[in-house]
């Protein structure tokens, strides 16, 4: 198949994002806010690109016990723009026990969340 004859069907859209760290600095008068507004740009952008897939890699967080409002913010963000009513129309084929076999436990999660949102 040639490259010319894809589709935008064919298309998988991704933004990826690397090392956030939402909560950088949380406590300075000027730069507090910035790891989590630029969060929320990048998620923002997503949904006005309509990406099919974030893929958010490296560290989301600055610190491993992020700060009520670090968290609060990533939910408020991923809230506004992830969840709608927009199809999920990615579906992973191979056997994630396999590729993440340290992992099952949070792809058991995720798959349980997952079935809540829809």
């Amino acid at each position: 198949m040639a490259l010319t004859s894809f589709t935008v069907a064919d298309t998988i859209r991704i933004l990826v994002a690397t090392d956030n760290h939402v909560g950088y600095n949380e406590r300075d008068a000027i730069r507090g806010d910035d790891s989590s507004r630029t969060f929320n740009e990048i998620m923002s952008l997503a949904t006005e690109q309509d990406v099919d897939m974030v893929l958010l890699a490296g560290d989301l967080f600055h610190d491993n016990k992020p700060s009520r409002k670090s968290l609060y913010e990533v939910m408020k963000s991923l809230r506004k723009n992830c969840l709608g009513d927009k199809p999920c129309e990615l579906e992973m084929l191979s056997d994630g026990s396999e590729i993440f076999s340290g992992s099952v436990r949070l792809i058991t999660f995720v798959r349980w969340k997952s079935t809540l949102l829809t």
